[in-house]
C-alpha cells in the first residue's frame, strides 16, 4: 500500500515519511494549539535609509509599484525559546520597503520583503516551501546591546565572508510608542518556484504573491504579535548604519549577485535607528495566516 496525502495537511520533501512538523504543525499533522507554545523572547532592530527610485524599481517584480518615500529598512532580529525548535532559536536579517501590489481582486498597500536571510536551516525550508519567504542561510551570531553605553549591532556572514554589518549609537528608551520597526503595512513576498524541465525551459512551476493581510471581510489581523506592555521595550538611536560588503564569486558563489544588488542602492541619508526587546506567545512566529494574492494576469 503507497502512502496517502492527507487535505489539510503539511508536506515537505520527503513526503513518504509522513507530515511535516515546523512552527505551523506538529509531526501528526495537528496545528499547534497557543499553550503548548510557551513564551518567545526576541531582539530586533531597524536602521532605515533613503535610496534612489530607480534602483528600487528595478527589483520590482510583476504588479508591484513604489509607494511613497524610496525607503530601505533593514532589520536584523535575534529569536530565542522557539517552541517549534525545542528552545532553540536563530537570528535573521530581514530588507523590506514600502510597495503597492495589485491583484486580480485586490490591491494591497504593504511592506515587500526583498529578501531575508535566516540562521539555521530548518527555518528556512519551512518559510520558502510554505510561506513563499525568499529565505537563503547565513551564520548570524547573538546581537550586540551594551546599554550603558547606548550601543547595539550585529553581523552576518557565510563561510567566513562577512557580508552584512549593522549598529545603532545613541540609544535612548522611549515609552508610548508600540510598533515593531520597520516598514509600515502588512508583509508582501513573492513566491516563486521553477519547474524541472531541461535547461529550465519550462520556466515556472508557480509564481504569485503571499500576504499576512487577512482575506477581505474576515477580520483577521495583519500583525499576529501580541505582547503585554511589560514585555516590550523601545529604543530610539541618534546614528543608525548599514553596510553591505561587495563579494565575489569566491567568496559567496551563489549569493554574491544579491548582496551585490543590495550594495548598488545608494544610501542618500538614513532616516531612522531603533530597536525593540520584547516575549510575546510563542504561536506569534507560525505565520499560519499568510495566504496567496490571485495575481492580475
Amino acid at each position: 500500500m503507497t502512502i496517502k496525502l492527507e487535505a489539510g495537511v503539511r508536506y515537505r520533501m520527503p513526503v513518504i515519511f509522513g507530515p511535516a512538523p515546523g512552527p505551523r504543525q506538529k509531526a501528526d499533522g495537528t496545528r499547534w494549539e497557543p499553550a503548548e507554545t510557551g513564551i518567545m523572547h526576541c531582539t530586533w532592530m531597524t536602521v532605515s535609509y533613503r535610496t534612489r527610485e530607480q534602483s528600487l524599481l528595478r527589483l520590482l517584480p510583476p504588479g508591484f509599484a513604489l509607494r511613497g518615500d524610496p525607503v530601505v529598512s533593514v532589520s536584523l532580529s535575534f529569536f530565542n525559546n522557539l517552541y517549534w525548535l525545542a528552545g532553540r532559536g536563530y537570528g535573521i536579517v530581514y530588507v523590506d520597503f514600502p510597495v503597492a501590489y495589485t491583484g486580480k481582486l485586490e490591491t494591497i498597500a504593504g511592506a515587500f520583503c526583498a529578501v531575508m536571510w535566516e540562521g539555521i536551516p530548518d527555518a528556512i525550508l519551512t518559510g520558502r516551501e510554505e510561506l513563499g519567504f525568499p529565505k537563503l542561510f547565513a551564520d548570524i551570531p547573538a546581537l550586540r546591546h551594551e546599554r550603558e553605553l547606548g550601543t547595539a549591532g550585529g553581523e552576518a556572514s557565510w563561510f567566513g565572508h562577512k557580508f552584512f554589518e549593522i549598529e545603532l549609537a545613541g540609544l535612548s528608551e522611549v515609552s508610548g510608542d508600540k510598533r515593531l520597526p520597520g516598514s509600515d503595512g502588512p508583509a508582501l513576498h513573492y513566491k516563486y518556484m521553477p519547474r524541472t524541465s531541461i535547461n529550465g525551459a519550462q520556466g515556472k512551476d508557480l509564481a504569485y504573491v503571499t500576504t499576512s493581510l487577512p482575506l477581505p471581510g474576515s477580520g483577521g489581523d495583519a500583525s499576529p504579535i501580541k505582547f503585554a506592555d511589560s514585555n516590550f521595550r523601545k529604543w530610539k538611536g541618534q546614528r543608525g548604519s548599514v553596510a553591505w560588503h561587495r563579494a565575489t564569486f569566491e567568496q559567496l558563489p551563489t549569493t554574491y549577485h544579491i548582496v551585490n544588488g543590495l550594495a548598488d542602492l545608494p544610501i542618500i541619508d538614513y532616516v531612522s535607528a531603533e530597536m525593540v526587546e520584547f516575549s510575546a506567545p510563542g504561536i506569534a512566529v507560525s505565520a499560519n495566516s499568510f495566504r496567496a494574492v490571485e495575481p492580475a494576469d
